[in-house]
């Protein structure tokens, strides 16, 4: 019995390793406001790139990131209409609750606008990274293509007023 004791213990202290490598992929967050290379509030996509077959769908996800008294946005965005196909747009929280407004509007040309509130009553606004709307989309043509912001979006406070967005990121889609 003692025998099975003493392998038993040294079976579990030969595997508790304390090996931390490799983790630099583990601990690479496009999300944490620590580690990305623009300024904050911001709008961005998640994840930043994109790697899909032809022919296939993938969802963004848009985030408002590092906002602080954020009542609505108005998302405005365009892509290459030729390589992707826009399938689908999804409330992603911010317009949360039993009557959430959210609109939005793609003229299949390779542009879209999306305008979301936040209506709660236990608050008039939210802090922090919260996920704007939900796009999927359709890659239609090898090679690559990108997602951008376009400066007509707007972030705003339950006042109405501007929140001033410093900073947009870009996305990438590689459809191989």
């Amino acid at each position: 019995m003692r025998g099975l004791f003493t392998t038993l213990i040294a079976l579990f202290i030969l595997s508790c390793e304390n090996d931390v490598t490799g983790l630099e992929d583990i601990l690479d967050n496009p999300l944490d406001e620590n580690q990305v290379d623009y300024e904050v509030p911001a709008f961005v996509f998640y994840p930043t790139e994109f790697d899909v077959n032809l022919g296939t769908s993938f969802q963004v996800d848009i985030y408002a990131m590092g906002a602080e008294n954020l009542r609505g946005v108005n998302v405005v965005l365009e892509y290459n209409s030729n390589k992707l196909s826009l399938q689908n747009i999804n409330n992603g929280g911010l317009a949360a609750g039993s009557n959430p407004i959210f609109f939005e509007d793609s003229d299949g040309q390779g542009q879209v606008e999306i305008v979301a509130v936040y209506m709660n009553q236990d608050s008039i606004s939210v802090n922090g990274n919260i996920k704007v709307a939900e796009l999927v989309f359709n890659a239609n043509s090898i090679g690559s293509s990108t997602l951008d912001f376009l400066p007509e979006c707007e972030m705003l406070d339950p006042e109405d007023n501007l929140i001033e967005i410093r900073g947009f990121a870009q996305g990438v889609v590689n459809a191989q």
